[in-house]
């Protein structure tokens, strides 16, 4: 049971990251977020609401199913010494899920004043630093794992440096985090299948 709860956390977590990433790169994010001219932002969310709104959907579900598909990595670890870690990430990664949610409602239902700049900066800045120490805390875990020691020195390099550029710039393109978590489920994946065969 533990090693299917552990290939399913691995299937969650790369969904979830993938459905992330298609929302990032989706051609209305590609034109918004880049776009400095509120008016011109505002513009292109007007030419393509709909669009927008689903870009919106898949940024929610994609940071709600990634934590799914930690904490059910994290249930697949009972036994393990390290588990209390993974668990402490999962708990940081729902925190930051809740401001992030009210961003991204808040995006599809007032694009106005998303586009203005309106928004309050301090919930995308909380969601990102407590994003950041959730990813830490597995990197510190994947530290004690039987996987290969470089995914978890990568993840907590990754993140310090992204943690350094979030107060520096205080803003942060929210993608590059589930670049590291869709790694580390591929790399979840490809183990949790090895160890099943």
């Amino acid at each position: 049971m533990e090693r299917n709860l552990g290939l399913a956390g691995a299937t969650v977590t790369v969904l979830g990251s993938v459905l992330f990433i298609v929302a990032a790169f989706l051609p209305i994010s590609m034109r918004v977020f880049p776009e400095t001219s509120p008016a011109k932002k505002l513009e292109s969310i007007e030419a393509a609401l709909g669009q927008w709104q689903a870009a919106q959907v898949l940024f929610g579900a994609g940071a709600v199913v990634t934590v799914l598909g930690i904490a059910l990595y994290a249930m697949s670890l009972r036994r393990e010494a390290f588990a209390p870690l993974v668990w402490t990430s999962v708990a940081l990664l729902a925190l930051a899920v809740v401001p992030w949610l009210w961003q991204v409602v808040a995006r599809a239902a007032d694009p106005e004043r998303f586009a203005q700049g309106r928004s309050p900066t301090w919930a995308y800045l909380a969601s990102f630093l407590v994003t950041e120490a959730g990813l830490a805390a597995l990197g510190m875990a994947l530290l004690s794992s039987p996987l290969p020691a470089w995914l978890g020195w990568a993840l907590i390099v990754y993140v310090a440096l992204l943690a350094v550029l979030t107060l520096v710039f205080r803003d942060m393109p929210p993608f590059a985090f589930y670049l590291a978590t869709l790694v580390v489920g591929v790399v979840l994946l490809f183990r949790s299948g090895a160890s099943s065969a």
